[in-house]
């Protein structure tokens, strides 16, 4: 005669789910929810006069194995305690039982588990748990947002029990309130990691719905955008018209390159006007979800600030650039000023140099040279225009190139640069000299036109160099202090202006 299986009585009902209710809360409330774990599972223990209650957590999943780890347990006494054994931390169990293997597949479908081990079959799996003398075990699994995340389960190793009905609705319900927590838990973690991700970065996430349009922007991003943080969603078009229109235009390119070609990224730096209506740099990194026909759904990424970088690099630049001693350009800088206007129609180049430069060194030092040479570049930029260029060429020697001019103007303007040096000695504030050292100086300055834009960029330097450097060296054997003007300029300038504007004739 068969004999029924006995199933576990709760004490009381209501208690064991008024207990189930109040550690849930707690559970949910708690700071670290693990600690709230251990207490609902001391509770579903106590309620069901279990011997044990655990959780394994789903490592990995593969044909032949199964991973897990023990991660938490309550045990009644402690000869029940298996938590801190070598044999379960990490642990392989073998998918080549037939029962068990089923279990594993059932488990991962959702399925809850009531083994009472007296009756089961004769099978690797029972003797599995009669080596860990469980007379009675019921198991359910724990789904986290559709996966299967772990399992909860009861071992009695004094009852031979059935835990269907209040037993097995009880673990299921402990099942979902940890699955809940456990959900909870990952979406807290990862908007911490996010927010610390903004912090350290200075970025902002989004994402956009090719289908409608939709954009989603995270809070650092409204907030770098100057929209309040309850602002439902902003419009595509709006942001949009924050990125320059230049920018944009190589980005609507870069992202049809990438559909074109079925990339998955892209990325590029682009300019973004922000509430001082200055523009300012980020890294847009994009990324292009597609369906599973290849057809593209989503657009996403993250704006990262680089303003700083871009701070950086242009220091960098400045001072690949410039003249450590004057802050004029240097030659690598000349070159790149002209590169960016090499459509532009008239350049001219004056080439100037301190008359008897090598006086001041041999008489009061090179210290004394430094400083004259910096004071002679801040007097002559203070003369120039925003749009024109200051050039050391080396030692005394400096350049000035001038744009939008018509002949007689640049040379105008070369002599108005001499007047402007000699009229006023300059003070060299130097060690041992009280007020400071006064001297007085002169300059001697070349002009020469840069061939037209159809030349190449380098050969127009070389040869306005040339010209410029020719000129000067006339105004030297001139008598210095004084300018004197390349044939290629002469040849195009006003007479009545040369003979008002400078003195001697054409060198060349």
């Amino acid at each position: 005669m068969n004999v029924a299986t006995p199933e576990v009585r709760l004490p009381c009902a209501s208690q064991a789910l008024a207990a189930l209710a109040r550690e849930s809360r707690a559970l949910m409330q708690d700071a670290n929810w693990a600690d709230g774990v251990d207490r609902l599972l001391a509770e579903i223990g106590r309620s069901t006069g279990a011997s044990r209650v655990w959780i394994f957590q789903l490592l990995e999943l593969r044909e032949e194995a199964v991973v897990q780890d023990y991660v938490f347990e309550w045990a009644a006494a402690p000869r029940y305690r298996q938590l801190m054994q070598r044999r379960f931390r990490f642990f392989h169990s073998a998918l080549g039982d037939p029962v068990y293997r089923r279990m594993i597949e059932e488990r991962r479908a959702g399925q809850a588990h009531d083994l009472c081990v007296p009756r089961m079959d004769e099978s690797p799996l029972r003797r599995h748990l009669e080596s860990q003398h469980i007379r009675s075990m019921a198991t359910v699994p724990i789904v986290v947002h559709g996966e299967w995340w772990g399992t909860l389960g009861i071992d009695d190793c004094e009852r031979a029990i059935s835990w269907q009905g209040p037993g097995l609705d009880l673990l299921t319900t402990a099942s979902e309130l940890i699955a809940a927590a456990l959900y909870r838990h990952q979406l807290t973690s990862r908007s911490r990691q996010l927010e610390l991700f903004h912090q350290v970065t200075n970025c902002g996430v989004w994402e956009v719905v090719l289908s409608n349009g939709r954009v989603w922007c995270s809070q650092a991003l409204k907030a770098l955008l100057d929209y309040p943080a309850t602002y439902p969603r902003v419009p595509l078009r709006r942001l949009l018209a924050r990125v320059q229109r230049q920018d944009r235009q190589r980005l609507w390119a870069e992202l049809r390159r990438a559909l074109s070609q079925r990339q998955a990224m892209c990325r590029l730096d682009v300019r973004l006007a922000l509430g001082d209506a200055d523009e300012h740099w980020f890294d847009l990194l994009a990324e292009i979800r597609r369906d599973e026909a290849g057809r593209p759904q989503i657009i996403a990424g993250i704006l990262i600030d680089i303003r700083q970088r871009k701070r950086d690099e242009q220091d960098a630049w400045r001072a690949a650039e410039s003249d450590t001693l004057t802050g004029a350009l240097n030659r690598r800088g000349l070159a790149r000023w002209l590169e960016a206007r090499a459509e532009a129609r008239r350049l001219h180049l004056l080439m100037l140099d301190i008359d008897h430069f090598k006086r001041v060194n041999d008489a009061h030092g090179h210290p004394a040279g430094d400083a004259l040479l910096r004071l002679l570049a801040r007097r002559l930029r203070d003369a120039l225009r925003e749009e024109d260029a200051l050039v050391r060429l080396g030692g005394e020697e400096f350049a000035v190139v001038v744009r939008g001019r018509d002949d007689a103007s640049a040379v105008a303007l070369a002599e108005r640069l001499r007047r402007i040096v000699v009229a006023t000695p300059f003070r060299l504030g130097l060690p041992g000299h009280g007020e400071g050292l006064s001297l007085a100086v002169s300059i001697s300055l070349g002009v020469a036109l840069l061939p037209g834009a159809s030349d190449a960029a380098e050969r127009r330097l070389s040869l306005a160099m040339a010209w410029a450097d020719e000129a000067l060296y006339a105004a030297k054997q001139a008598g210095r202090d004084r300018v004197r003007i390349h044939e290629s300029v002469c040849e195009q300038a006003d007479d009545h202006h040369r003979a008002n504007e400078i003195e001697g004739d054409c060198a060349g």
